[in-house]
């Protein structure tokens, strides 16, 4: 599904429209990880054009016992291969969204509370994170056309960040000849998680990085600012440079949103109808069977926001 916006432009120049496509988020019902066969046919019937699949380490007792490793640990090949099914069709025109470890509290099966440490900083560990994900795409067959990685905690840098993007992107294109573009998704708790930050990391980046914002970019979780934010949304919401914005994830705790909800929306999709750049909505819901009424609520927004 993609919404294409037009801005006013000078009338001596062609119209200039923005696409916005829709992301089928990895919703509940699916068996482990699953295939992008099956990923594809629930976003088929919603009309979403990319799907998202899961690439966090061990996550639950289930996936601990399937495949012998511990909770919170690297998926190995033959972890990866146990997880995701492999498909036999042709799937060249599968686009997907790999969306790798957000490091949240996991519970194994006697109840023990453990969580991932993520380690930009460590060079050994983004050679691990990056092999991973790799392997990951190998066993679909396919490479992700988006990689969404989290700021993680404040031993991170953004030096460390900008260095493991390009470390990823590199093992990436060593891999499958094509670089992903690598998306930060703000967390709370984590060292990007305000607009103060967002727009931090990004004056970073271009600076001292040049070039890399044409393959790099904030998806912004407007949840995870309103929780970190609180009645300062408003405020941080404005600092985020607008061209750092490649993406959006829409939900109220993981439930359709509504406008009376306590997120400002009206002032969000104003922002999105606005941005000049092409965009990704996840419609970031638990189960399949929301995912419509969100993708409804994102399109009225935008169409009503339409300059």
């Amino acid at each position: 599904m993609c919404i294409n916006v037009q801005h006013p432009v000078d009338p001596n120049t062609l119209p200039d429209t923005v696409a916005i496509e829709f992301v089928y988020p990895n919703t509940a019902e699916i068996s482990l990880r699953g295939s992008l066969e099956e990923r594809r046919a629930l976003a088929g019937a919603t009309g979403c054009s990319l799907i998202e699949v899961p690439a966090d380490m061990i996550k639950n007792a289930t996936e601990s016992a399937v495949t012998g490793q511990g909770l919170c640990t690297f998926l190995n090949k033959k972890s990866i291969e146990l997880l995701y099914k492999k498909s036999g069709r042709s799937l060249e025109k599968i686009r997907y969204i790999l969306h790798t470890e957000p490091s949240i509290p996991r519970h194994d099966e006697y109840g023990i509370c453990m969580q991932v440490p993520i380690r930009w900083y460590d060079p050994g560990w983004v050679s691990l994170f990056t092999q991973m994900v790799v392997e990951i795409s190998n066993v679909l067959t396919i490479p992700a056309e988006k990689i969404e990685i989290h700021p993680g905690d404040c031993r991170n840098s953004f030096s460390d960040i900008v260095m493991a993007i390009r470390k990823i992107q590199e093992g990436y294109d060593h891999a499958f000849g094509a670089v992903p573009e690598i998306l930060i998704e703000n967390r709370t708790g984590q060292v990007i998680s305000t607009g103060e930050e967002i727009a931090q990391f990004w004056d970073y980046l271009t600076m001292q990085d040049p070039g890399m914002e044409k393959s790099a970019g904030i998806i912004l979780d407007v949840q995870q600012l309103k929780t970190v934010t609180k009645n300062r949304f408003t405020v941080s919401f404005s600092k985020i440079p607008g061209e750092c914005l490649k993406g959006f994830h829409i939900h109220t705790l993981h439930r359709p949103p509504k406008a009376s909800d306590g997120i400002p929306w009206s002032l969000v999709f104003q922002k999105i109808a606005g941005l000049p750049q092409d965009l990704i909505i996840n419609p970031e819901i638990h189960h399949n069977n929301k995912v419509p009424e969100v993708i409804a609520f994102c399109k009225e927004m935008i169409m009503s926001h339409q300059q």
